[in-house]
């Protein structure tokens, strides 16, 4: 058994100590060993596979993907049903450090962080009267997997009221109510908080255009930690130059890094981090063991978490 890592060193060394026993080896993949890997002989990858220099045509003979991210909309699912490759990615990986980041940003919108930290740097002491609490408001969570489940129960927590939007409007734990994506649209403007959490694909993108922001309530908190595509930018910039918003937190953008040139970097009540929200100290820990126990689950016939073909 070959398996080959991509561009994620650390992890593959970790993980070959672990597969010793099993007779397997393993490669870390870059540009500069393009031509030192028997590609004809890898049968699990892990990492995102596909770029200009990599095809699935690459590897005849590969079985299984093991994605290091929770997304995989850049993955072609179809050309992996007709191989009959196996697809798992990282759900819940991420989920916890995602989910701390999110009340983080909640907590500090609706204390005015900003406005205390910019008084702070100039020595001024002064009260403002405008806080409010988190207890008692409502937020609807588009997306109820692994991430908004997690954010879902520290709100919980804050007393919020907790809904979720997903595909079918299945029942999910941590939430009072779910709804499909249609009628989540429509019920939108009924809450305080909306927090998407949402994948980027035909239904998403462009979710939250103009539109939609219009129907939100003028106060309202947004908080997106999913995908940059899912939000209109220039639609968004709009509604806060006219006054809209308590605050609006942002992960994630349409173009990463931020252009300096966005206007996003200067109104006062947009807070930006650089796609950093996922970062912890257990983050590679939580990897490893659910590479290691998805390959070994492979050779074992055995079922595999997070499959998602």
């Amino acid at each position: 058994m070959k398996i080959m890592f991509i561009d994620i060193p650390d992890i593959e060394k970790k993980c070959k100590t672990i597969f010793k026993q099993f007779n397997i080896e393993s490669y870390n993949f870059s540009k500069r060993n393009l031509n030192q890997i028997p590609m004809d002989e890898i049968e699990i990858i892990v990492g995102m596979p596909l770029s200009d220099y990599l095809t699935l045509d690459t590897f005849p003979n590969l079985k299984m993907i093991q994605l290091p991210s929770a997304g995989y909309d850049r993955v072609p699912l179809h050309q992996l049903r007709s191989k009959n490759i196996i697809l798992a990615n990282a759900s819940g990986v991420y989920s916890v450090p995602i989910a701390e980041w999110v009340i983080g940003k909640l907590l500090e919108i609706i204390k005015l962080s900003k406005y205390y930290y910019q008084n702070q740097s100039k020595g001024i002491w002064k009260k403002n009267f405008s806080m409010v609490e988190l207890a008692g408001r409502k937020a609807l969570v588009f997306g109820t997997g692994s991430i908004g489940q997690e954010v879902a129960k520290r709100l919980n927590a804050f007393d919020v009221v907790v809904d979720g939007v997903n595909s079918n409007g299945r029942d999910i734990t941590h939430f009072n109510n779910c709804f499909d994506m249609k009628k989540g649209k429509e019920m939108s403007k009924e809450y305080d908080i909306l927090i998407f959490t949402l994948p980027n694909n035909e239904e998403t993108a462009g979710l939250v255009n103009s539109s939609f922001l219009c129907g939100l309530k003028h106060d309202a908190i947004l908080i997106n930690i999913g995908r940059g595509t899912l939000i209109n930018e220039d639609d968004l910039i709009d509604s806060l130059k006219k006054g809209k918003f308590m605050g609006v937190a942002l992960d994630v953008m349409n173009v990463e890094p931020l252009p300096q040139t966005s206007e996003l970097w200067s109104l006062a009540n947009v807070i930006i981090s650089p796609h950093s929200s996922f970062i912890s100290e257990k983050i590679d820990q939580r990897r490893i063991d659910l590479i290691t126990s998805n390959i070994i689950a492979f050779l074992e016939n055995k079922e595999i978490k997070n499959r998602i073909i």
